[in-house]
């Protein structure tokens, strides 16, 4: 017969505390606030919702592109481009296409003679020559074409334009503040680029004027590379310039000078190239009433031609190199840098 033996007696004790330590099992809060309402408790106030965090400002994805000035992009412009290869490629520019060019790059101002044939690793005597030949492709065989190719396809390959100066110049100029009334100055801090005031020429008379016969004194080179100069100047265009010189003439024989004008005259080299144009001549009589005006002291090389031609009456308009010159057997004709005729 199998004895049960009775399960030993738990400790009152340690069950009071087993059913104080265990977790009670609450109602759903939506009974419990019934319950609380049939046994007429007081019912807690809520607590207001706590208010959303308000989204954090997403950065605007447009950024103000930044301002360069004109001195960076032709800095960026000038750089040193020489790990772009463009030896195996095709030259895709005429002769005449690159002499543009560069005559657009050096009458801009952003590079000088000198620096480009330094860039482009060409003595000036070539630079020169290049620049003075005519033909579509005339100069296909100089280390010049090719070299200044290379250089603006460098630019062209990086995306990189040639800086507009006077465009920039002119829209600099525009936005520049008004000078104040009372001083006659701009605000320090916001001084901008201004166009340099023109030259008042309107009360400076020359001898012969009248009758368009002003004795000249300079070469057509000299008067080519003060146009060079002059065109610098922040704001001035090509037709105003020669709206300008046009106005120099008191019996004009020709209608008003266009672009293309200018353009051939200053295409040209030689102390005595382009002197029978009449760009050429109304061109010396501005820069001379200028050079008066701002009184200016005659230039070394003015008072050198003055020295060889006045007995003449000035340098001659007439003969412009292109004429035969009779010579004998073994004698060679040149003209020196004053546009007189030597025979060696």
């Amino acid at each position: 017969m199998s004895t049960n033996n009775p399960a030993p007696a738990r400790p009152a004790l340690q069950d009071a505390s087993n059913r104080v330590n265990q977790t009670p099992i609450l109602p759903p809060p939506d009974l419990m606030m019934l319950m609380k309402k049939a046994a007429g408790q007081p019912l807690p106030l809520s607590a207001p919702a706590a208010a959303p965090k308000a989204a954090p400002k997403a950065a605007s994805s447009r950024k103000r592109k930044s301002e360069t000035s004109l001195d960076d992009d032709i800095a960026t412009y000038k750089q040193n481009l020489d790990h772009i290869e463009t030896e195996d490629m095709e030259i895709d520019l005429t002769c005449n296409q690159v002499r543009g060019r560069i005559n657009k790059l050096l009458d801009s101002g952003i590079m000088k003679k000198g620096e480009f044939c330094k860039t482009i690793g060409c003595n000036p005597n070539s630079v020169n020559t290049f620049l003075g030949k005519r033909g579509s492709m005339d100069g296909a065989g100089s280390n010049v074409y090719i070299n200044a190719w290379s250089w603006l396809k460098q630019r062209e390959i990086a995306g990189l334009k040639m800086p507009d100066v006077k465009k920039r110049q002119k829209t600099e100029a525009a936005a520049a503040p008004a000078p104040n009334p009372n001083t006659g100055r701009t605000n320090a801090s916001n001084v901008g680029v201004t166009s340099a005031p023109a030259t008042d020429i309107s009360n400076i008379h020359l001898d012969g004027e009248e009758t368009d016969s002003v004795p000249v004194y300079d070469t057509c080179d000299e008067i080519r590379k003060k146009i060079s100069a002059h065109l610098r100047t922040p704001g001035l265009t090509a037709a105003q310039f020669c709206r300008d010189i046009y106005a120099q003439l008191h019996q004009p024989k020709v209608k008003l000078f266009q672009s293309k004008q200018l353009n051939d005259f200053r295409g040209k080299k030689g102390p005595n190239a382009g002197c029978t144009s009449k760009v050429f001549y109304a061109a010396y009589v501005y820069f001379e009433k200028k050079r008066i005006a701002e009184g200016k002291p005659k230039s070394q090389h003015r008072l050198k031609m003055e020295e060889i031609w006045a007995r003449d009456g000035g340098f001659d308009l007439e003969n412009d190199g292109r004429s035969g010159v009779i010579v004998f057997a073994g004698e060679i004709p040149s003209y020196d840098q004053y546009g007189q005729l030597h025979i060696n």
